[in-house]
């Protein structure tokens, strides 16, 4: 017979029912091949996808290529049938053979890998989503798969397509590993298959490093195949102009419709150091990876890999690395709330660019400050050219970094302003134990008495004391040392150099010390000969009291102090940089314990949501109608008469009693006393008329606000704003003339109670000034307070600013110069207005 033989009725109707959208991806012009396996066949009936009809063989050479790729895959199930583990017994089936286990007969784990759960699925409650994993599960499947697939492998090069496969085989992943592409059978002695359809069995996770044109396909045959997740590592979507949107557009409503769960696009992958599983798809991180306490998750790919390796660098371990890219559906908060429930561990080291869920962002950071397990993050963009550029890479939608940084600092967030910081500030937690009480009280050595002063002066900006040592530790010293004098910091001088005895006993006597909380031994650039003589005894002695929090800085000089550095890595013991660092991250670990326990069971409320009414412009209000809006909602103002000629203003003068104050109240003056609209401490009519007549030259048509004069001890600063992403805010702290270039000033979230007020206040330079337990103090609260549940109250205003807020010499608290500016708004539900409307009522009785 000559050319192939025609199909038979049956086997044309077999290879159209394997035929469309089930067969996988077209890699590269490969034929569209269908799944041979009648249990996927099945499962693609019950699901009812669309099958398209495959056209019959169109020329002689089409029956060739497709026993070719037969071929290829008989190839492929031979090798797999002669590795070692194919052939051991599996659950479910005597002998060994290939029957896929059931999940119940799954092993939990692998090589001392965590038991990894089921991934449960829910039903959605709309008819488009056919399947959702839970997000705890989908991640714990993404970090600890029991068997994953490489989609888009290539065995060429130290790109990303062959850097997970590499990746995965050099640190010693144990579970069954596929690649699909199909211009190869085996890659490196893994098994390769021309598609998703064709595996053996379902992995637990997929790795996509193919184009982002062949994305949605591919995750399309993953969602059909049944895998429940996937990394994808492409870029170029949205960001990159109307094609890539559309792109976005597909792969969104196609993880939404099927349940599947995604990290990234735009991302280098990730990394499960703890379990030896490493599907990242980059090459450039070391063989070794040491196992610790500290979990990274970073938007950027980049900046991951930079702090994991800064970290490695200086002897830390690492359980988790993760870069999340553009967050389409998993985002880093899901993985800073999985980090929290995993008990290896110790802190959240993250960098954000952008917060596209505060509430989301609240509830993880609170849940992770109760756990005491901090999350300490790096927020770049905080000037406007840095904002720019995080819009521009990530496509990150932000708000003020100002704001964002005191509402993290507020909600149990460490927030640090280096990266090197970060793991600085991290490894604190990682290497000590949880303090029974919170730790203030700074104990210091040091052999430079330059160094002590130095490391003093940072306690005291950290809020840290440095108590001197008790007597008992004052004796023991005194009765060692000629030379130095017992005190805090303590100064062992040179006399060590030639008695180097000394320094264990003196060592021991400040560790025993029940004075001190923190220990600090503050080590100059020494090289490699006066180090041992003189940190290694000290680490000898720290070594005997491990449960004491104890750190060393030490100023690094290359090789010179290369052999100090190794001691006290070696030691275990935390080392920095200098002083300065160290003090600075021993502050942040006493300011979150300070305050951990009161975000246990903290609800987050949802802020006052508004949408501006379609092309309504906002209206500023001048200073009489902004006064009289803020004096209705319970701001202190001193008393005023608004007039419009300097008759009026000399009569409203006399009638208020002198000396007075007069302003001009017009919308276009922001800045009144730059641009000559205020006069004070007039003290007679005829100085009030001719100041009124000038102004009034200067500004026709403007009216003028006469009122009385206060002196003051101090001018403060309360404002709102409504911040793209965390809603209505309050802003307050020092005001006047200094508000700007000083920026001493904290954010609250409206609407606001006055413990969470008075907190955020107490940490400005401001608050501190005034002092917690004062009556201005507490004064000062209560008017923030009322005006954030006002603000909150009223979605129609869109922004106010009260600069001054004057501290009276006779005790009161006024305001005395106000800019308030409304937008029609439509408002969306919110379950907290009407509690608003009762506690600002509650506060104006008040």
């Amino acid at each position: 017979m000559c050319g192939p033989r025609r199909p038979g009725r049956r086997a044309g109707r077999r290879r159209q029912l394997h035929a469309g959208r089930a067969g996988g991806v077209q890699y590269r012009g490969a034929a569209r091949r269908g799944p041979d396996r009648r249990g996927l066949q099945r499962r693609l009936l019950r699901r009812r996808i669309p099958q398209a009809r495959r056209p019959r063989f169109r020329d002689r050479a089409q029956p060739v290529r497709l026993a070719r790729l037969r071929a290829g895959r008989r190839v492929a199930r031979r090798a797999r049938l002669h590795r070692p583990e194919s052939r051991r017994p599996r659950p479910g089936r005597e002998g060994g053979g290939r029957a896929r286990p059931s999940r119940a007969d799954r092993p939990e784990a692998r090589s001392g890998r965590r038991a990894l759960g089921t991934l449960t699925s829910t039903t959605s409650t709309t008819s488009t989503r056919r399947r959702s994993v839970d997000t705890l599960a989908a991640i714990q499947s993404i970090l600890a798969p029991r068997s994953v697939v490489v989609i888009g492998a290539s065995p060429h090069g130290r790109g990303f397509t062959s850097a997970p496969l590499k990746n995965l085989r050099r640190h010693g992943f144990d579970g069954p590993l596929y690649a699909v592409n199909p211009r190869h059978t085996d890659i490196d002695g893994i098994p390769c298959y021309p598609d998703v359809a064709s595996l053996p069995e379902v992995p637990d996770t997929a790795v996509l490093v193919v184009g982002a044109r062949r994305v949605p396909r591919a995750l399309a045959d993953c969602a059909a195949a049944g895998i429940k997740t996937a990394t994808a590592v492409a870029g170029g979507f949205s960001e990159l102009g109307e094609e890539g949107a559309r792109l976005e557009a597909e792969i969104r409503a196609l993880c939404r419709d099927s349940g599947l769960r995604l990290v990234g696009p735009n991302t280098a992958g990730l990394m499960n150091i703890a379990d030896g599983y490493v599907p990242r798809a980059g090459l450039n991180h070391p063989d070794e990876l040491t196992r610790g306490g500290l979990a990274v998750v970073t938007q950027s790919g980049a900046l991951c890999n930079t702090l994991m390796l800064r970290i490695l660098a200086r002897g830390l371990g690492l359980t988790y690395a993760v870069a999340t890219g553009s967050q389409w559906d998993l985002d880093l908060w899901d993985f800073v709330d999985h980090y929290t429930h995993d008990e290896r561990t110790r802190a959240t080291l993250t960098i954000v660019e952008g917060l596209k869920d505060p509430e989301k962002f609240l509830r993880t950071a609170r849940r992770a400050a109760a756990a005491g397990k901090p999350v300490i993050l790096c927020k770049p963009g905080r000037s406007e050219l840095g904002r720019q550029a995080v819009q521009t890479h990530s496509g990150a939608l932000s708000g003020a970094a100002d704001v964002q940084v005191s509402l993290m600092r507020e909600n149990g967030v460490i927030v640090v302003d280096e990266l090197d910081e970060l793991w600085e500030t991290g490894q604190l937690f990682d290497r000590w134990r949880r303090p029974a009480v919170p730790p203030r009280a700074l104990g210091i050595s040091t052999y430079s008495g330059g160094d002590g002063a130095i490391a003093v002066d940072a306690a005291d900006a950290a809020g840290l004391t440095c108590p001197p040592p008790a007597p008992a530790t004052v004796d023991t010293l005194a009765g060692l040392f000629q030379l130095a004098r017992p005190g805090n910091p303590f100064d062992l001088t040179g006399e060590v150099i030639d008695k180097p005895e000394l320094i264990a006993p003196a060592t021991a006597a400040l560790l025993a010390d029940p004075t001190f909380d923190l220990h600090l031994m503050a080590v100059p650039a020494w090289s490699g000969h006066f180090a041992k003589w003189t940190v290694g005894s000290a680490l000898e002695e720290v070594a005997k009291r491990p449960d004491l929090p104890v750190a060393v800085s030490l100023w690094s000089a290359g090789e010179t102090t290369a052999e100090a550095e190794r001691l006290v890595l070696d030691a275990g013991v935390p080392l920095f940089d200098g002083s300065q660092r160290a003090v600075r991250a021993m502050g942040r670990y006493a300011d979150f314990f300070a305050e951990a326990d009161r975000w246990a069971g903290m609800p987050v409320r949802r802020h006052v949501g508004v949408t501006p009414g379609a092309g309504d412009p906002p209206v500023v209000h001048d200073y009489w109608s902004s006064r009289a809006l803020l004096h209705d909602a319970g701001v202190p103002f001193n008393e005023a008469r608004l007039v419009e000629d300097p008759q009026a203003a000399a009569a409203a003068a006399d009638e208020l009693g002198y000396p007075v104050t007069l302003k001009l109240s017009a919308v276009d003056i922001v800045h009144k006393a730059a641009a000559g609209a205020v006069r004070l401490y007039l003290r007679d009519r005829t100085a009030v008329f001719e100041a009124a007549r000038d102004m009034l030259t200067r500004s026709p048509g403007a009216r003028i606000v006469v009122e009385t004069f206060t002196p003051s001890v101090a001018m403060a600063l309360l404002g709102g704003q409504r911040d793209p992403e965390f809603g209505p805010i309050v802003v307050a702290g020092l005001g006047g003339g200094y508000a700007e270039p000083y920026r001493d000033v904290t954010h609250v979230r409206c609407p606001a109670e006055p413990g969470e007020v008075a907190r955020a206040l107490g940490r400005t330079t401001f608050g501190r000034m005034l002092g917690a337990s004062t009556e201005r103090f507490a004064q000062m609260v209560d008017v923030i307070a009322v005006a954030s549940w006002w603000f909150a109250e009223h979605p129609e205003v869109d922004s106010f600013d009260i600069n001054p807020v004057l501290l009276g010499l006779d005790g009161r608290i006024v305001a005395v110069d106000a800019r308030v500016t409304t937008t029609q708004t439509r408002q969306r539900i919110n379950d907290d207005q009407e509690d608003a409307r009762v506690r600002t009522s509650a506060h104006r009785d008040v």
